[in-house]
């Protein structure tokens, strides 16, 4: 079985994405996928990362001993086959604390990486996407193209992943998100059981 982390990249209490994010966990049953693939959902809110302070960056430091929130947030991402990663778009980037969170790990493991941008305007956080991007491609992730905007988002989604009703836009994010679900599905799944040659 393969493993998918969806992660919600903004650690705000109030953060428009949460919605989102319960969003995904109820779709999950509907993928015909469901039971060859493990979604595992990571709230970076949960793992309480501090600013990044280490003598050494972490590709020059891969053993190091940290603190079990710290490692457990490596572990989870380590685990991992493919990722999903919901960003906002905060000042043209994307939130200091999921920048924050890939100071933390290192990575060259060339597994796929979908976006899902997200905002409560139609822009729908495109700028986040493009500003995570050379991020994850700097960790070694493959970064599958064309990241998913969802706009409007406190007014197609309610607080429990639900869709409100007569949303004008609930069909085309429906269909977005289950596309999306399925192109991290493939990709993970063709990396995985054909992996990049390594030395």
């Amino acid at each position: 079985m393969f493993k998918i982390a969806i992660i919600l990249g903004s650690t705000r209490s109030q953060a428009n994405g949460r919605a989102l994010f319960n969003h995904l966990k109820l779709i999950i049953d509907q993928l015909p996928t469901h039971s060859t693939i493990h979604y595992q959902f990571l709230d970076l809110a949960n793992y309480q990362l501090p600013l990044f302070d280490e003598p050494e960056p972490p590709m020059a430091n891969p053993h190091r001993e940290l603190p079990a929130n710290q490692q457990q947030w490596l572990t989870d991402m380590a685990s991992a086959d493919g990722y999903i990663i919901l960003t906002p778009e905060y000042n043209h980037a994307m939130p200091a604390g999921l920048k924050n969170a890939f100071d933390f790990w290192h990575s060259n493991a060339r597994k796929p990486a979908k976006i899902i941008s997200y905002s409560d305007n139609m822009r729908g956080g495109q700028f986040g996407a493009a500003a995570l991007v050379p991020v994850l491609q700097r960790l070694g992730m493959v970064v599958l193209p064309k990241p998913t905007p969802i706009g409007n988002v406190p007014q197609t989604l309610q607080s429990n992943g639900h869709f409100i009703d007569n949303a004008p836009l609930s069909k085309r994010y429906d269909h977005a998100l289950h596309q999306t679900l399925t192109e991290i599905t493939y990709y993970t799944t063709v990396l995985t059981t054909t992996p990049f040659p390594t030395d």
